[in-house]
């Protein structure tokens, strides 16, 4: 069947409404499972979908319209239900087909764009669909522009991601509709181990890390506004680095701990180093006040913002209260913005530093892997050979009570790992990919260290943890981010492209 058919068939059910956009967007795409494409247009307005293999400008003088498409494949108009039909009294319509689970597809971009026939006919965006088997990772159509090493991310309201940070004072744009990537305006460089916190009203506050020319820990800080492309920087009270920082509840931003200094060829310097003191940053005025201390000083732990505004502190270096000795913290603190005070301690299995954390879809958080280290012979020597570092292959699922949370302990990631990304599924899931495996016991001859390209899954129901695909590259200290169509986006940590996990 011919354009001419498709053409003749819209001018014969359309009806004259006024023009206006036509949105089309993706959630799916899994081989085997269900492809939806939202449509946004005129209410009860007809409608056709297009797909191709193929992208080239392709006129329809019948309708007066351009298609950014091959019409090579328009007879599937036809014959794919839902491809063909009108958007509901609220202009909205969801075309939903079954993609087959075919190794051909594997391989393939769907090109995709919806025809309006509101007797001033228009074309759609463009959609590109990469089809993938479940629980495998496929690298996205193309790079970004620049590197991306840490930073955060802005979901902003058009599907598009803003990154920032992560590639140095330049603001990186991705079109996750077409998988592809542009520069976005100048904003603000951060060092490692800064802070990225997301804002309610759209902004991003940056804090801390290490200096890029110094090597020590910066009180710099600053706000970029993506409406204005406009950075204001700001100063902390205190420079920190490895701390936390959440946006609470009631919009204010807890700051926790962190090192004030730190030597890496001289680990005794962290005994003046790690912070207990923690500061509250109140976008609407700019301004950094002190908060309560912690009771227990930590840097390289986390900090996440619960479904009920409280802040969960968890883990990292901490120092042993009165004799102030260095040791790796198995205790976590709430944080309630209501009274502004952290509550009693909660106790877990298995001490860890450079974990990664994330609130879950259900309220309960997981904390994933991180690094243990053994300090009995060191502390009687001071001798940074008689270090003994690892990497946890363990889990630890927090849930909150009435009273006090708590926390249980999942067995089974595929290696010890830290530094990972973790990222939230559905259903109370996490995906948990990269990171480094790190064994140090020189004493013992025991000597393992490297990033992987493994990942795992964590499911709820019964807490389990299984292997998934691997990525294509190792990556160490990648990030991730969620995308409007339901899969996972990871990147950074040393390869220049990103990778997407279809779920």
């Amino acid at each position: 069947m011919r354009p001419s058919i498709l053409a003749t068939t819209l001018l014969a059910v359309s009806t004259p409404l006024l023009a206006q956009t036509l949105e089309l967007d993706k959630i799916g795409g899994a081989l085997g499972g269900t492809l939806q494409c939202p449509i946004q247009g005129a209410p009860n307005e007809p409608y056709a979908l297009i797909v191709d293999f193929s992208e080239q400008q392709t006129t329809l003088p019948a309708l007066g319209i351009t298609l950014d498409i091959s019409d090579t494949f328009s007879e599937l108009t036809f014959c794919i239900p839902g491809f063909l039909g009108a958007t509901d009294a609220n202009g909205d319509a969801t075309p939903t087909v079954l993609l087959p689970n075919l190794p051909v597809l594997q391989n393939q971009t769907l090109s995709m764009q919806a025809i309006g026939g509101s007797g001033l006919f228009r074309v759609s965006n463009l959609i590109r669909v990469t089809p993938q088997t479940p629980g495998t990772f496929k690298p996205a159509l193309n790079a970004p522009t620049l590197p991306i090493v840490g930073g955060g991310v802005i979901h902003e309201e058009s599907g598009q991601l803003l990154f920032l940070g992560g590639s140095g004072p330049l603001a990186t744009r991705y079109h996750s509709r077409i998988e592809e990537w542009e520069l976005s305006g100048a904003t603000f460089g951060v060092g490692l181990l800064s802070q990225t916190t997301p804002l309610s009203d759209g902004r991003v506050l940056f804090t801390g890390g290490l200096d890029i020319l110094a090597g020590q820990p910066t009180d710099a800080a600053a706000i970029y506004d993506p409406v204005t492309q406009t950075t204001t920087t700001l100063t902390m009270s205190t420079p920190r680095a490895g701390h936390g920082a959440s946006q609470m509840g009631n919009g204010l931003v807890l700051i926790t701990g962190g090192l004030l200094s730190f030597d890496i060829t001289n680990p005794l310097t962290l005994l003046t180093g790690i912070q207990a003191s923690t500061e509250i940053f109140d976008p609407a005025t700019g301004l950094f006040t002190a908060g309560p201390n912690m009771f227990e000083a930590r840097a390289l732990h986390t900090s996440t913002t619960l479904s009920n505004g409280q802040v969960l502190v968890a883990g990292g270096i901490t120092l042993v209260p009165i004799i102030s000795v260095p040791t790796v913290s198995s205790t976590a603190y709430l944080f309630n913005p209501s009274n502004g005070n952290f509550g009693f301690p909660m106790f877990f299995s298995g001490a860890r530093l450079l974990h990664s954390a994330t609130a879950l879809s259900n309220g309960k958080v997981l904390i994933a892997g991180g690094l243990s280290l053994d300090l009995t012979t060191f502390l009687q020597t001071l001798d940074p050979l008689d270090l003994i570092i690892g990497t946890r292959d363990d889990c630890l699922l927090y849930s909150s009570g009435f009273i006090f949370g708590g926390f249980s302990q999942v067995q089974g990631m595929q290696i010890g790992r830290a530094g990972a990304a973790i990222a939230p599924l559905p259903n109370g899931g996490a995906l948990i990919a990269g990171g480094f495996e790190l064994t140090i016991d020189i004493g013992n001859a025991n000597f393992v260290i490297g990033a992987t390209e493994t990942a795992d899954v964590f499911s709820q129901s019964p807490s389990a943890i299984v292997p998934t695909g691997s990525m294509a590259a190792a990556r160490l200290f990648p990030i991730t981010a969620n995308l409007p169509d339901g899969t996972v986006m990871v990147l950074g940590g040393g390869p220049l492209n990103a990778e997407i996990f279809q779920r």
